[in-house]
């Protein structure tokens, strides 16, 4: 029989689906009882908001995949509304009770966004707690900008599920509904590529989910 374990996490969060998973936390929060896991696969999912997509449209931005990231298609089959990233890495502890405790999570390819105008490309996307912030690398045409801060977590607003493997196998984790909101930055980078603000701070244009497999790590005994 398999249980599943309906998780509410507490605490700041990034890299939508990996930081639930991976975000580091203040060394104090850390306990004995606490399991450590390592990601062994899975994809992590970012849709536009209909609000974004709305946005996006009156300025004839279109939404791209960049490898090895593969795009969403929406109802029409056709219109790219999201895109799904695999992890790169994703090692974190969770307690008992469902709590996220230190570690970190990058996803592999990303997102580009792009019209006549301009093309802003958005990769290696990583995540961790406790800030609630979401890190890229940006390329604004031809031009790479470094990393930078682009994207905020509502963590009263996620969820995790975690299922229990059979024994000798993997558990399962799965995460949704998580939405997120441009940071002061990632509106100034917007605004200033594509010549236009459509979007504030307060504005949810993604909402993530993700899905993989972890091996709980081993404790050595103190």
């Amino acid at each position: 029989m398999t249980v599943t374990r309906r998780i509410f996490v507490s605490g700041a969060m990034a890299a939508p689906f990996l930081a639930q998973l991976g975000g580091a936390a203040p060394a104090s929060a850390a306990s004995a009882l606490d399991t450590t896991f390592s990601l062994l696969d899975g994809s992590c999912e970012m849709r536009l908001t209909e609000l974004a997509r709305t946005r996006l449209a009156s300025e004839e931005i279109e939404l791209q995949a960049v490898a090895p990231a593969t795009a969403v298609l929406g109802a029409d089959g056709t219109t790219v509304e999201g895109v799904s990233m695999p992890p790169e890495y994703a090692t974190g502890t969770i307690s008992p009770l469902g709590r996220p405790g230190a570690g970190s999570g990058r996803m592999l390819g990303g997102v580009v966004l792009r019209n006549s105008k301009a093309r802003l490309e958005i990769a290696g996307i990583r995540g961790s707690v406790p800030d609630g912030r979401i890190f890229a690398f940006l390329k604004v045409d031809d031009e790479w900008l470094g990393e930078q801060p682009l994207y905020a977590s509502d963590p009263s607003a996620m969820r995790l599920s975690v299922e229990p493997g059979a024994p000798g196998k993997p558990t399962a984790l799965k995460g949704s509904g998580i939405p997120l909101t441009p940071t002061q930055e990632g509106v100034d980078v917007f605004t200033e590529a594509f010549g236009v603000a459509l979007f504030t701070v307060a504005d949810r244009v993604f909402t993530a989910s993700g899905t993989g497999r972890a091996w709980p790590v081993p404790t050595l005994p103190v």
